[in-house]
């Protein structure tokens, strides 16, 4: 072997050797933990952010797994549900590693997850929708299920089978949209029109009925309220009159004269004005006091 030969396999080993100390070594960053095997098996523990030594490929070989939250979104499907019809759900999934040793062992890579965590979503938004009619999400009347109610459901189906399996949490899972397909909505949509019209003018009737009854009971409390009130002035008034009457025949019995004289003075201010002309016999009762020299006193006796 010449020289130059000897150079050239010495650099080669050289460029050899760089590569193997270079794949000696390798970095986890902070939103990872490195799992790593050695001739494919798995080697606890999981290692934490910072530099890390190992073998070089292919004896050993380093999974890094992400472990930060993931969304999966536009879940689209089209589903049969109870009574036969077809709808359409839009939905989306978050997940995130928990264990990163199973996660590598059954699973490997993200892609992987992500095609086994859709069929799991896929499959159980499936069951969930499938069993109940099409009306009890899409309400032709007032009370329908609840979309979040039913994307619990959903992820009570998907989370125990994710951790157990793959390592994986799914933390959050929901329904975006609940729909029909194009070609059926227009029917539907009149029907819905049909009953809210029939709904609201059931609401409209009952509310009449009862605005009826309202008025009703107003007024008979109002006209009860008017007799009582009616009976309490009539017993008011009564009273009234009554101590009006005694104390009118106290005043008579205690000097009647003197009564006598008022009440004659108040007949005047009744019947006599300045415009008044008055054409009476002498005698008359009237002209007892005007032409009297003499006015009674409080005691009876005259001044």
């Amino acid at each position: 072997m010449t020289f130059s030969a000897k150079r050239i396999v010495a650099a080669i080993a050289g460029v050899v050797l760089l590569v193997v100390a270079y794949d000696c070594f390798y970095v986890v960053n902070e939103t990872q933990q490195g799992v790593l095997t050695h001739f494919g098996k798995i080697s606890p523990p999981v290692r934490q952010p910072g530099l890390h030594m190992k073998w070089p490929r292919p004896i050993s070989r380093v999974y890094k797994v992400d472990r930060r939250i993931h969304a999966m979104t536009g879940l689209t499907q089209e589903l049969i549900t109870e009574d036969q019809k077809s709808v359409l759900i839009d939905g989306y999934l978050l997940w995130r590693v928990r264990d990163p040793i199973l996660f590598v062992e059954s699973i490997r890579t993200g892609k992987s997850a992500t095609n086994r965590l859709k069929d799991l979503y896929m499959s159980s938004s499936g069951i969930i929708i499938s069993n109940k009619a099409r009306d009890a999400f899409i309400g032709l009347g007032l009370e329908h299920e609840d979309l979040s109610e039913a994307s619990q459901k959903i992820l009570g189906l998907i989370a125990p089978t994710a951790r157990k399996n793959y390592g994986v949490e799914v933390v959050r899972t929901g329904i975006v949209e609940y729909t029909l397909p194009v070609a059926n909505r227009p029917s539907v949509i009149q029907r819905m029109i049909s009953e809210r019209a029939r709904i609201a003018a059931r609401y409209r009737s009952e509310g009449e009925e009862t605005a009826i009854r309202i008025e009703a009971r107003a007024i008979n409390e109002h006209e009860k309220l008017l007799a009582d009130a009616h009976a309490e002035a009539t017993i008011i008034l009564g009273k009234a009159e009554a101590e009006a009457m005694a104390l009118l025949g106290a005043a008579y019995k205690a000097d009647p004269e003197f009564y006598k004289f008022i009440r004659a003075l108040d007949s005047y201010d009744l019947i006599i004005d300045r415009n008044t002309t008055l054409m009476l016999p002498a005698d008359n009762e009237l002209f007892k006091y005007l032409d009297s020299k003499e006015m009674p006193r409080q005691d009876g006796t005259g001044r």
